[in-house]
């Protein structure tokens, strides 16, 4: 479509990996290295060695083409707003083995929220075991299960390198369980897990142990 005479594209038919990226100041600050075309979100690949990680809205994207695109932000408001994956909460609905968990996230392309996943617990609840690795969404190690209780869904860990004390996870934030390898993989990333609080781990045991 021609607007005043600006042409504007679908960022999706042109969004790519390995794209340079620039922010609003035309400074160069990494290049695409994942894109989810779901939810509306990529991944930028940051720093001389590519060490860090911008996880970024479509809607941020000003100017694209094939080779390069810019944003609407700044460098520091890059590093500021997007360092970590968006935010995900977790619903739990149903009752026994129909028990479901989803779990939601801001969609990439507008202020509307997007279902990321969809699991039965029961699916779950007899895979997990003593001494499995857990690592979050954003693939960090948090730590080996110590204790597990399927009853009410919650593991408590080891302290890993993120934390200097133990870490207790709901069974509502497992995205999927390798039993060959022994590790378990959030749908949370590491921010999100900071984010439980007592009460909701308490909330949620109480209603996964009810319904058993």
């Amino acid at each position: 479509m021609n607007v005043e005479g600006v042409i504007t594209v679908d960022v999706r038919d042109m969004l790519a990996l390995d794209q340079n990226v620039f922010d609003s100041m035309s400074k160069e600050i990494g290049e695409v290295s994942d894109v989810d075309y779901e939810t509306g979100w990529f991944t930028i690949a940051a720093g001389t060695l590519y060490e860090r990680q911008y996880f970024v809205p479509m809607t941020t994207v000003k100017y694209i083409d094939p080779n390069e695109l810019f944003l609407s932000a700044d460098e520091k408001e890059v590093q500021r707003d997007y360092s970590t994956p968006p935010s995900r909460t977790t619903s739990v609905e149903g009752e026994g083995p129909a028990t479901t968990a989803t779990t939601w996230q801001q969609s990439g392309y507008g202020d509307a929220s997007v279902v990321v996943h969809q699991a039965r617990l029961d699916d779950f609840r007899n895979m997990i075991d003593v001494g499995f690795r857990v690592c979050t969404a954003d693939m960090v190690y948090l730590g080996k299960v110590r204790e597990y209780d399927s009853a009410t869904g919650l593991m408590v860990l080891d302290k890993g390198r993120s934390s200097k004390h133990d870490i207790v996870v709901p069974i509502t934030m497992v995205d999927r369980v390798e039993a060959e390898t022994h590790e378990i993989v959030l749908i949370a990333s590491k921010r999100d897990v900071e984010r439980i609080t007592p009460v909701s781990l308490v909330r949620t045991a109480a209603k996964l142990a009810s319904e058993n």
